[in-house]
């Protein structure tokens, strides 16, 4: 089967004033962006970066792991699931090539028709070589090895795990947060005196996803157990309001059943197990390629970043709570 995704995961800002602070290594079998905080801070955890169309080498990617790192903090990894077959970043521009406002019609036919022919092949391409039965197995592979390394002996409870997933990404974070047996790890064999096989864990602590594309509503939606944070914009193509609307009542009863099951057991009230949070304005792709020129764009990246932060701050184990200090400099 191939999922094509929308037209708006291909188009956004290429960000140009960006170092990245991390290395490439293969991890696991796959070429990885390896990114951390500074030296001698601890990370809370590691997060998993499922990437958007563009992949692991889009340096809008690798901006959002560095600054996850430092802020969190954390270990990210932003691993090249897509096994070299990701499109060129040049097919940003040109899917958002388009001749002056005042050309004639027939130059607006022909360059149309230009940017057609040059965009379709790497559309297809992109189309079967990324269609999920090629590419689930490799996120399933990698996010589970991670999850075994992060397992200590002298650890009573795996460290820390999350995914976060961004558009084309979006729906493979989703689906790891439901509880399926292939979602399971064994934590420490033979490691906990009286436990000869080992404990039975969930692969991840918790996902995020901006923006998913190609998401099955409400099918993903109703099958999500662990904790999931999603942000969107009002003016997604691709969920569009009604299937938003779903999303969000799904989880906010997800969120009920929590609350209500938790205060008869711990008697007083808890935070949400899942969030969903809206940003006017926003865009597909806003999380990761809005136009960092556009006030309003860049303001919705910038609260989407904290989204993240916060939700694995939160799971991680470190501040859950109030401002961090962190630069926002365009």
């Amino acid at each position: 089967m191939m999922n094509v995704p929308c037209p708006d995961c291909f188009t956004g800002t290429l960000r140009g004033d960006v170092v990245p602070r991390g290395r490439e290594e293969i991890l696991y079998g796959l070429p990885t962006y390896v990114t951390g905080p500074e030296p001698g801070v601890r990370p809370l955890g590691t997060v998993v970066i499922i990437p958007d169309a563009f992949g692991w080498r889009l340096l809008n990617t690798r901006a959002l792991a560095d600054v996850c790192a430092q802020r969190v903090p954390c270990i990210v990894y932003v691993p090249d699931f897509m096994n070299g077959h990701s499109p060129p970043q040049k097919f940003m521009i040109l899917s958002e090539s388009k001749p002056p406002a005042n050309s004639s019609l027939l130059r607006r036919v022909f360059s149309g028709l230009w940017t057609t022919v040059q965009v379709l092949p790497l559309l297809l391409s992109f189309a079967i070589h990324n269609r999920p039965s090629k590419v689930k197995p490799r996120i399933k592979s990698f996010v589970r090895s991670v999850r075994g390394t992060t397992i200590s002996p002298a650890q009573s409870s795996p460290t820390p795990l999350a995914v976060a997933g961004f558009c084309w990404g979006g729906p493979y974070a989703v689906r790891l947060a439901h509880d399926l047996p292939e979602n399971k790890v064994l934590f420490n064999p033979g490691g906990i005196p009286g436990v000869s096989k080992g404990v039975e864990v969930h692969v991840i602590d918790c996902a995020f996803t901006a923006h998913p594309s190609l998401l099955e509503v409400p099918g993903d939606i109703e099958k999500v157990i662990w904790p999931l944070s999603i942000a969107d914009g009002d003016n997604d193509e691709w969920l569009g309001r009604k299937k938003w609307e779903q999303v969000v009542k799904i989880l906010e009863s997800k969120n009920r059943s929590w609350r209500d099951r938790s205060q008869q057991t711990e008697g007083e009230p808890v935070e949400d197990l899942h969030q969903a949070k809206v940003y006017p304005g926003a865009k597909h792709g806003f999380a990761v390629r809005g136009d960092r020129d556009d006030p309003m764009q860049r303001e919705r990246g910038w609260r989407s970043e904290d989204q993240a932060v916060r939700w694995f701050r939160r799971h991680f184990g470190g501040q859950a709570h109030g401002q961090v200090s962190y630069d926002h400099s365009p």
